[in-house]
């Protein structure tokens, strides 16, 4: 009886312990969370705003630059964005589970040769490598505050290989931020900003948020024809990049936001059924505790009635 009671005790004591840490983690991820997620949503609308803007002229102007000409899929560069750690629920298994799904369409188109990857992220960066796929660059996760100028090495890596005519495309894959219990993993073409085959494609795997607005965007394109002032290599010499790196930015802030929520919801649940097995733990200590004093208390009284 003694040795099952110091059982329970040190099973308690280890639940506790793992309580305490559960929650410390659940609170830090909830600081970081409001912040991350402040960020995203501030720079969402200008983001997705400035790529329908890019889309549209892509669709009207096609010839006034190489972002906006389009190309066959054939040789393809995508950055795909993860968490450094785990601990955050299904979010890596959804980005993964994206990924399959990304190689498996890709295969399937006729003009397809092969695919290369920048990583942000040490979960991606490990997950490719168990897929033999070939990694070009690895850059660590902006879990904590990004800044604009954190992307700039991972946006040159990608426009330079795009003008240089070493990719055809250039595509993002991202966890989505919808709320603090739900991230969808989203993949867009960051270049060329022309509808093409491949984004066709993606339409089938986006997000539920941005596939009935892009769908509804690109089926609804009814400029004609655009006004530059005061030039027209001007603006776009400047625009054109800096709205591309905008894009790059906000999958890096998206991701911040998905990763602490999802760590933050993970940690609750964590020290939720660390409380409700404590509780248990606690039951059953008292209830063996009290059935080794009643039994105590019988041989007690047996010893006495036998004496007497």
């Amino acid at each position: 009886m003694a040795r099952n009671l110091r059982d329970i005790r040190r099973k308690m004591k280890a639940i506790r312990s793992a309580h305490q840490v559960t929650k410390a983690m659940e609170l830090v991820a909830a600081s970081k969370m409001r912040r991350a997620v402040a960020n995203a949503q501030k720079l969402r609308h200008y983001a997705f705003t400035a790529w329908q803007i890019l889309s549209k002229l892509a669709k009207v102007q096609p010839e006034l630059h190489p972002y906006l000409q389009e190309r066959e899929p054939r040789r393809i560069l995508a950055i795909l964005f993860t968490p450094d750690r785990g601990l955050c629920g299904n979010l890596n298994a959804q980005l993964f589970r994206t990924v399959s799904q990304y190689l498996k369409g890709l295969s399937g188109l006729q003009t397809f040769e092969n695919i290369d990857f920048i990583t942000v992220g040490k979960k991606g960066q490990q997950f490719l490598l168990r897929l033999n796929q070939k990694i070009i660059a690895a850059f660590p996760g902006f879990s904590g505050y990004p800044t604009f100028k954190d992307v700039l090495p991972i946006t040159r890596m990608a426009t330079d290989g795009f003008l240089g005519g070493t990719y055809d495309h250039v595509s993002l894959i991202f966890p989505d931020f919808i709320s603090a219990i739900a991230q969808e993993a989203t993949v867009k073409v960051l270049l060329p900003f022309s509808r093409t085959g491949l984004k066709d494609m993606l339409l089938t795997i986006l997000a539920r948020k941005y596939r009935k607005e892009t769908e509804a965007f690109l089926d609804q394109i009814d400029v004609k024809e655009y006004i530059f002032e005061p030039s027209q290599d001007e603006i776009l010499k400047t625009i054109l990049p800096q709205l591309t790196e905008i894009q790059v930015f906000q999958a890096v802030l998206e991701l911040a936001a998905s990763e602490h929520s999802a760590r933050m919801v993970a940690m609750r649940n964590a020290s939720d059924n660390a409380s409700d097995i404590l509780d248990d733990l606690t039951l059953t200590y008292n209830q063996t505790r009290q059935a080794g004093i009643t039994a105590e208390l019988a041989e007690l009284s047996a010893t006495a009635a036998a004496l007497n």
